[in-house]
C-alpha cells in the first residue's frame, strides 16, 4: 500500500467512494420510517415493548460513537487498507443483523422484545463501525483539500439518491405484498371481521430486507475494490500534543460555536426525525390516506433529492446561516399547516407534503457543512487541530437527537391509547400523530433559530479563517520545498516514532492513549 498519493482522485475513484453511503444511509432510512409501523402493526408489540426495542437499540447507537473511536485508532494498517478492512468486517456482521431485525418469530411478545433489541443493537453498533471508517476513508485517498471537498459532493449526492432507493425499494416491495380481500382483521371493540389493511406483510418486510442487503453488498465491494487507501494520508499540524480524551472533550464542547452548532443541529434534527417517524401513521390514522402511503413518502423523499441543488445554489449566494435560517422558517410553516390539512384530502396533502420533503433539505445537509467550519475555526482559535473529534461528538449527539424523536414519537401514541392489532384507532391517536407533525416539530425549529441566532461564524469570520488556512498551507508547501526530504507526519496510531528534525537534533516522540512525550536526542 503506498504511502502519499500525488495524484488527483478519478471520478470512478469518487463514484466509488460516495456509492459506499448507501449502506449506512439505506437501511438507517428505512428503520427510521418503517421500524414503528413494523413493530406496532406486523409484529403485534405494545407501543411500550416498541419503545424499549427502540430506546435500548439506539442506546448502543450513541454509545456506539465514543466506544469506537479508541478500537479504530489502534487498529494497525495492512495491505488492504485499514479502513477498507473494517468496512468489510463490519458489512459482514451488519447485513445478517439487519435481515433478521425484519423477521417475525414465532414466539412470545418478551421473547420478541429481546430479538428486536438484540439484532437491532448489533445492526446500529457495526453500522456505525462502517459509517466512521467510510467517512474518514476520505482523509486517507488524497491530502488535496480540493479532491475531498469534490469527493464530498459526490458522496451527498449519492446520500439524497439512497434515501430515495430506500423508499422505493423498501416501500414498493411491502406494498406489493398489501391489500387483501380475505384475510381477517379482529377491531379491539368488536368480535366480527373486517377488510384487513395487510395480507402477508411479514414477508414483504423480509424480502425488501434481503434486496436492501444485496444493494449494499454491490456497494460496499465497489468502495473495497474501486477506492485506493494511502498510509500517508494523516491529518498534518503543527500540534502533535494530546491531552486525556476527556480534557479534549471538554475543550471541543465548551467551544461556543460548537456549542452553538449542536443546539441547531439538534433541535432541527429532533423535529426532522419526529416527523419521519410520524407520518406513516399519521397519513394512514390522521389524515386517511393509507392507500397512497408509498406513493406520498417516495414524493417526499423525489423533493427532497431535487431540492439539493436548490441548496448548494442559495448556500453560495446568501451563505449558510442566513439560508438555514429560511429553511428553520418554511418548516415551521409547513408543520404549522400540517395540523390543519383536511382528512382525506390528497390534493391538499400532497402539495404540503412536497413542500416539506424540500424543507427537510436544510435540517438534514447545511449543518454538517458547518461542522467543518467549526474545526477549522477551532484549530485557528485554539492552535489544536481535533477534525475528528469534533466530528465524532457532533455524530454522537446527532444520533441522541434521533434517539429522543423516536422514543417522543412512540411514547406520545401510548399516551394518545393506541391500540396494538387494531384495524381502527380512536380519534385521540389521529390528534396525537397531528401533534407530531404539527407544532411539536414547530416549536423545535423555532428553538433551533435561537441558537442559529447566537451562532459566531458568520461569512465575514468565515472569510477571514479561509486567508489564515491558505497563508498556512502555502507557508507549509514552501517550506517543505526547501527541505531534501520531508519529515514523517505523526498520527493517532503512532506508538513511537524517531522523528528528523529539520531544525537541529533527532526528536523522539511517544504518542500513547493519556498524552504525548518528545525529548531531544543530542
Amino acid at each position: 500500500m503506498s504511502t502519499v498519493r500525488v495524484e488527483p482522485l478519478s471520478t470512478r475513484e469518487k463514484m466509488c467512494f460516495a456509492v459506499g453511503e448507501f449502506c449506512g444511509v439505506m437501511t438507517y432510512d428505512v428503520l427510521s420510517l418503517y421500524a414503528n409501523i413494523f413493530l406496532l402493526e406486523v409484529v403485534k408489540l405494545t407501543p411500550l415493548a416498541a419503545t424499549a426495542v427502540i430506546f435500548g437499540s439506539r442506546v448502543w447507537d450513541v454509545l456506539a460513537y465514543p466506544l469506537l473511536i479508541p478500537v479504530l485508532d489502534a487498529t494497525r494498517p495492512n495491505k488492504w487498507g485499514k479502513h477498507k478492512t473494517w468496512m468489510v468486517a463490519s458489512t459482514l456482521i451488519a447485513i445478517p443483523s439487519y435481515v433478521l431485525g425484519w423477521y417475525v418469530p414465532g414466539i412470545d411478545s418478551g421473547v420478541k422484545v429481546a430479538w428486536y433489541l438484540v439484532f437491532y443493537s448489533v445492526f446500529l453498533v457495526f453500522q456505525t463501525a462502517y459509517t466512521i471508517t467510510h467517512r474518514t476513508l476520505l482523509m486517507y485517498m488524497t491530502e488535496v483539500p480540493a479532491e475531498r471537498d469534490s469527493a464530498t459532493t459526490y458522496r451527498v449526492l449519492c446520500h439524497m439518491l439512497s434515501n430515495l432507493l430506500a423508499i422505493v425499494v423498501h416501500g414498493q416491495i411491502v406494498a406489493a405484498f398489501g391489500t387483501t380481500e380475505s384475510a381477517s382483521c379482529v377491531n379491539s371493540t368488536i368480535s366480527n371481521t373486517s377488510t384487513a389493511v395487510t395480507a402477508d406483510p411479514e414477508t414483504g418486510y423480509l424480502v425488501s430486507a434481503g434486496t436492501t442487503a444485496a444493494i449494499i453488498t454491490i456497494a460496499v465491494c465497489a468502495t473495497v475494490f474501486g477506492v485506493k487507501e494511502y498510509t500517508g494520508s494523516t491529518v498534518t499540524d503543527d500540534d502533535t500534543s494530546r491531552g486525556t480524551l476527556l480534557k479534549d472533550i471538554w475543550e471541543v464542547c465548551t467551544f461556543r460555536p460548537f456549542a452553538d452548532l449542536v443546539g441547531v443541529g439538534m433541535l432541527s434534527i429532533f423535529g426532522t426525525i419526529l416527523q419521519q417517524w410520524s407520518i406513516a401513521l399519521a397519513i394512514q390514522y390522521a389524515y386517511g390516506l393509507e392507500d397512497q402511503l408509498q406513493n406520498l413518502l417516495l414524493a417526499l423523499l423525489v423533493a427532497s433529492v431535487l431540492s439539493v441543488p436548490v441548496a448548494a445554489l442559495l448556500l453560495n449566494r446568501f451563505g449558510k446561516k442566513l439560508v438555514l435560517a429560511g429553511y428553520a422558517l418554511l418548516m415551521m410553516g409547513v408543520s404549522v399547516g400540517l395540523m390543519y390539512v383536511p382528512t382525506r384530502r390528497l390534493d391538499v396533502f400532497l402539495p404540503v407534503v412536497c413542500l416539506g420533503g424540500a424543507g427537510i433539505t436544510g435540517p438534514n445537509y447545511i449543518p454538517w457543512t458547518m461542522v467543518t467550519d467549526v474545526a477549522d475555526d477551532f484549530k485557528i482559535q485554539k492552535g489544536k487541530r481535533r477534525d475528528m473529534l469534533v466530528q465524532t461528538l457532533y455524530q454522537t449527539l446527532y444520533i441522541a437527537a434521533v434517539l429522543l424523536a423516536s422514543v417522543t414519537s412512540i411514547v406520545a401514541l401510548e399516551i394518545g391509547g393506541y391500540r396494538t392489532g387494531s384495524c381502527t384507532q380512536p380519534d385521540s391517536v389521529a390528534f396525537t400523530t397531528r401533534l407530531l407533525m404539527s407544532f411539536i416539530p414547530a416549536g423545535a425549529y423555532l428553538l433551533s433559530l435561537v441558537f442559529l441566532w447566537r451562532y459566531q461564524l458568520t461569512g465575514d469570520r468565515l472569510a477571514a479563517n479561509k486567508a489564515v488556512l491558505e497563508e498556512r498551507r502555502t507557508q507549509q508547501s514552501a517550506d517543505s520545498g526547501n527541505t531534501d526530504k520531508a519529515a514523517p507526519q505523526p498520527s493517532l496510531a503512532m506508538k513511537s516514532h524517531d522523528l528528523p528534525d529539520t531544525r537541529g537534533p533527532v526528536q523522539l516522540t511517544y504518542f500513547g492513549p493519556y498524552g504525548s512525550f518528545r525529548f531531544k536526542l543530542p
